[in-house]
């Protein structure tokens, strides 16, 4: 596996009030940090150094964790380890500090890529003391510490606050929705386009966007049911749905609409199979998700060249998987020697392409025709008690759909001020315009969420990538409301 150097651009947007308490850093001295790849490695030291650690030591792997960990014993105060790892991995250290008698106590961290359940139930079942899913920020390090080493009583309160559909001074109901930037999840912003310029009324709801910029806190959100909704992955929702989540799939956000993106720093690369296997093996390739379809498809093509992918500590991979922050993929692959591209939605890609940092190799619908990929998730709770709302809510998000089809020049305006409102993502009209209209690219017109394409996710992830259980999918896909304007 080979070895990265280059430093990471850490979100220097997020708030600044990051300071750990002082009675929690008094209570840690020195955190020891697993991480076999260097760019992760760094983004956690910096971190931890942002968030007022300055006594922080690192091992490549939980082979040379323990080592560090019989060195020093109990001077170490936490532990934050990866999962994947070349021969000793973070479940297999996580045991062994569990088992030892100097190490037992120390709090276990587990920062993996490792989003579904059944596989977190095993770190759980094992002693971990929390779990971090990447890809995560600063933030997400200085809530886990606190909570491990603070009052985690207001910690634990506020994260499992449930924040439930509330009336507004009109009757109607204020529905919160959850997304990221991308065009993906543009129906939301020509719907809330129309709402702000009165081509829209709804009679039964208000609508309140809570505009996020990575996947775990649209999964937080919905999971913990601080949004009545959300466009999220596909493949996320089933997971929450079969671990329990009382929700429901009410439609597609939209079909197609990712790009596999190549990394120009090494030159021109003949567009053969075997030019390709050559060029992607033993590097770095970016994935949004381990529980998306971009890991269905980039997983389709690697195998079509003749690539085994998979994650560092797989056996028999030879290009692997690493999970980034989509918005925050093509800064890193500039940065990192070994990254050979990443897949990613619109127009994160395309952007990389204008900028001349990135190589456009295939649209995703090139690969598996009108896919679907992110979907509308609806908690059950706002269904049952707001069923009007719910019902106009789809109807107006089916007719912004049709009008980014029919006039994709008009939502690339709309596009950049809904999903770059401060102009801090770059993004531009030209980049949106290619993006929209696009005929192999993002489709908005037959939001229907087949059963079968949903069966041939869960089947895929199942079966090729060993990841999930088979649902009952009529029970997760509610298609009540869509139906209606069929």
């Amino acid at each position: 596996m080979p070895k990265k150097e280059s430093p990471v651009t850490i979100d220097k947007k997020q708030d600044k009030t990051h300071i750990v308490k002082e009675s929690v850093q008094n209570k840690i001295n020195t955190i020891l940090v697993v991480e076999d790849t260097d760019f992760m490695m760094f983004t956690e030291v910096k971190i931890l150094e942002e968030l007022g650690y300055k006594n922080v030591i690192s091992a490549n792997n939980g082979e040379q964790a323990i080592e560090k960990l019989q060195e020093m014993g109990s001077s170490i105060d936490l532990i934050i380890s990866d999962w994947n790892m070349p021969k000793i991995n973070g479940l297999e250290l996580l045991q062994w500090v569990r088992t030892n008698k100097i190490c037992k106590k120390i709090p276990f961290v587990m920062a993996t890529s490792h989003a579904e359940k059944k596989q977190l139930a095993q770190a759980k079942d094992a002693g971990v003391n929390y779990i971090l899913i990447k890809p995560f920020g600063i933030r997400d390090i200085k809530e886990t510490i606190e909570i491990l080493f603070g009052d985690n009583k207001d910690c634990e309160t506020a994260k499992h606050k449930k924040t439930l559909p509330r009336l507004t001074a009109s009757g109607k109901v204020r529905i919160t929705v959850g997304h990221i930037p991308i065009t993906d999840h543009l129906i939301l912003g020509v719907l809330n386009h129309f709402i702000l310029t009165g081509k829209f009324k709804p009679k039964h709801f208000e609508l309140d966007i809570n505009r996020m910029l990575m996947w775990n806190p649209i999964q937080k959100s919905l999971e913990n049911g601080e949004v009545d909704a959300a466009f999220v992955l596909a493949p996320i929702v089933m997971d929450l749905f079969n671990y329990g989540l009382p929700v429901k799939i009410v439609m597609l956000a939209h079909q197609n609409g990712s790009v596999c993106v190549r990394n120009r720093t090494y030159g021109d690369v003949v567009n053969d199979q075997e030019s390709l296997k050559q060029f992607f093996q033993t590097k770095l390739f970016y994935l949004p998700h381990t529980l998306s379809v971009h890991h269905i498809i980039s997983h389709m093509y690697m195998k079509s060249i003749g690539l085994n992918p998979g994650y560092v500590g797989n056996k028999g991979a030879d290009v692997f998987y690493e999970v980034i922050p989509p918005l925050m993929m093509p800064d890193f692959q500039t940065k990192e020697k070994f990254v050979a591209g990443f897949m990613v939605a619109e127009p994160i890609g395309s952007k990389a392409v204008f900028d001349n940092i990135g190589e456009e190799l295939f649209l995703t619908g090139n690969l598996w025709k009108n896919h679907p990929c992110c979907v509308v998730a609806m908690r059950d709770e706002f269904i049952e008690k707001h069923t009007d709302a719910a019902q106009e809510f789809v109807s107006m998000l089916i007719e912004a759909g049709q009008y980014i089809k029919n006039e994709p020049k008009a939502c690339s305006k709309i596009a950049v001020e809904f999903l770059d409102p401060d102009g801090k993502l770059g993004y531009t009209r030209d980049v949106l315009d290619k993006v929209l209209m696009d005929p192999q690219g993002i489709k908005t017109d037959n939001l229907y969420p087949s059963i079968d394409d949903f069966d041939k996710i869960q089947r895929y992830l199942h079966d090729k990538l060993g990841i999930g259980d088979i649902i009952d999918l009529e029970k997760l896909i509610d298609t009540r409301f869509i139906e209606t304007i069929k």
